[in-house]
């Protein structure tokens, strides 16, 4: 337990420090947030307010920042500098480093929930959600599948380059097809087919049932159903094709 509380405080010094993870976990979620409260807080969305659809929508950004920027990339940066390889010389196990790089996933999506949390609050006097249990267990399902597709991302590439491409070349579709920034139904039709086949579309649509008290309806099956799938899928593909070191 020791060796996992000291790798997982390793973990959360190296994340405060790289700045490109702070930039796309804290800022870009937040500043959006508030840009797009300002310009559409008296709008609705398929009878949901600004905030109820929003609130849910921006930390769902947040967990794909967390899942491709602070983690899938940082294993990359870590392998290609030979952290793990010297690791392996320690009484640190790759079971531990695993852990703790999930719990510092968790931190960050917590710390930026909350960010987008107090802004809602203090900067727009929205009232937050009634359900907080039906969202805490959407937010986890959520986090746990984009971590599983972040690890992806290690397991296939070699190099930092590659990596941050494909997370800079996913996060446009995944921010404006998912339904996160802009409503789908003001996109054409053909976009809207496409937004089915963007895995955050589904984690927009969990998290808001989870926020506004559907997560446990049968309209929310689907979307869990699909959020389920999509974990043991990448889950499998990344266990097969993970190495610790090159």
């Amino acid at each position: 337990m020791q060796t996992i509380i000291t790798h997982t405080q390793m973990e959360l010094k190296l994340f405060f420090r790289e700045t490109l993870a702070l930039l796309f976990t804290f800022i870009v979620p937040a500043v959006s947030f508030i840009v797009f409260g300002f310009m559409f807080d008296s709008n609705t969305y398929n009878g949901l307010n600004y905030f109820q659809a929003y609130i849910p929508s921006m930390i769902a950004i947040i967990i794909f920042t967390t899942a491709f920027f602070s983690m899938g990339l940082q294993i990359v940066i870590d392998r290609e500098k030979g952290v793990y390889k010297r690791l392996k010389g320690t009484p640190i196990n790759q079971n531990a480093i695993f852990i703790a790089t999930i719990i510092k996933g968790f931190i960050a999506i917590y710390v930026g929930a909350i960010e987008i949390l107090l802004i809602a609050k203090f900067g727009f006097g929205s009232q937050l959600t009634t359900h907080p249990i039906e969202f805490l267990v959407a937010l986890t399902l959520c986090a746990i599948t984009f971590f599983s597709i972040g690890f992806i991302v290690s397991s296939v590439t070699k190099r930092m380059q590659t990596a941050l491409g494909i997370a800079m070349i996913s996060m446009y579709p995944m921010m404006f097809l998912s339904g996160a920034t802009i409503p789908l139904e003001t996109y054409p039709v053909f976009l809207q087919k496409i937004a089915a086949f963007v895995p955050l579309t589904y984690v927009v649509n969990v998290l808001r049932d989870g926020w506004n008290g559907t997560l446990f309806t049968t309209d929310a099956l689907l979307d869990i159903g699909i959020l389920v799938g999509i974990l043991m899928v990448a889950t499998f593909i990344g266990l097969k094709n993970f190495k610790w070191t090159d």
